[in-house]
C-alpha cells in the first residue's frame, strides 16, 4: 500500500447486498474531504458491490474496506476472498445492461484504478482530493 498514507477508514464488512450501505454510512463520518466525499462513497459502493456481485463469496465471508489519504489524493480499496478467479473490468458504456456498469462508474471519476490478487482480490480507485468543484 502507500507508505505515507494516513489511513482514514478500515472496515470489514461482511459479503452481503448489505455491504454497500454499511461502508457509506461509516465514511459520513469521515473528516476533511469536503465536496470530494460523495464521489468517495459512490466509488466505495461500486468497489463493494462489485465484490459482493463477482467474488463468489458468500454471507460467511468478508470485504476488507480501506480509505487512505495519500496527500492530494484518496485511495479507496475492496478487498474480497477471490473466490471467482475473475478480473474486474469496467464494461463498454454503450452496452445496455441491467447493471454492471459500476466499474465505468469507478474509471469516471478515479484518476486510476486497478485491481490485484493478492491476499485475496483487492479491486483499488485513487480520486483527486484537491481540485475544486466545478461552478
Amino acid at each position: 500500500m502507500l507508505q505515507d498514507a494516513k489511513e482514514m477508514l478500515k472496515l470489514e464488512v461482511p459479503c452481503t447486498p448489505q455491504a454497500a450501505s454499511i461502508v457509506r454510512n461509516a465514511m459520513e463520518d469521515l473528516d476533511g474531504l469536503g465536496w470530494i466525499l460523495g464521489d468517495a462513497m459512490l466509488v466505495a459502493s461500486e468497489l463493494v458491490n462489485n465484490g459482493v456481485m463477482h467474488s463468489g463469496c458468500d454471507s460467511r465471508q468478508t470485504l476488507q474496506i480501506r480509505v487512505l489519504r495519500d496527500g492530494d489524493g484518496i485511495v479507496i480499496s475492496a478487498r474480497d476472498p477471490g473466490c471467482s478467479g475473475r478480473k474486474a473490468t469496467a464494461l463498454d458504456q454503450t452496452i445496455e445492461v441491467g447493471g454492471g456498469l459500476g466499474l465505468v462508474i469507478v474509471d469516471a471519476l478515479a484518476r486510476r484504478w486497478g485491481s490485484e490478487r493478492r491476499g485475496g482480490y483487492r479491486v483499488w480507485a485513487e480520486l483527486a482530493a484537491d481540485i475544486v468543484p466545478p461552478v
